[in-house]
């Protein structure tokens, strides 16, 4: 009985000892973003309990953007701003344009908001 409890447990979590780790994109929003502009409220948001955040990224920030995405295409990609991560997505495309927008969960925004301001 043990044995098939062994091979069990090793089915189940052997898939995630190969699991991929996440590349992960980090920003600073003082030394990253030239233009930080929040959407607070939008008539048509689908999820109101996140607010929208639109920037420009500086052109070190873009390059690094840039690189990454095109290293990790169709992997999964982590979004950290000034030490927190964001959100995680699968890669469909390069990200290199100036411009990138995402999206924060209102009471997280509310916590980083000093560090936005800075």
């Amino acid at each position: 009985m043990n044995i098939r409890w062994t091979l069990f447990a090793l089915a189940c979590v052997a898939p995630l000892a190969w699991a991929e780790v996440p590349a992960k994109l980090f920003y600073t929003s003082q030394t990253d973003f030239t233009d930080i502009t929040l959407t607070l409220k939008k008539a048509q948001a689908l999820h109101p309990e996140f607010i929208e955040v639109d920037v420009t990224l500086t052109p070190q920030a873009q390059e690094r953007t840039k690189a990454l995405s095109q290293a990790a295409m169709h992997k999964q990609m982590a979004l950290y701003l000034n030490g927190r991560q964001l959100n995680t997505a699968t890669v469909q495309g390069v990200l290199d344009g100036p411009s990138l927008r995402f999206s924060i969960p209102r009471d997280q925004l509310l916590e980083m908001m000093p560090s936005l301001i800075k």
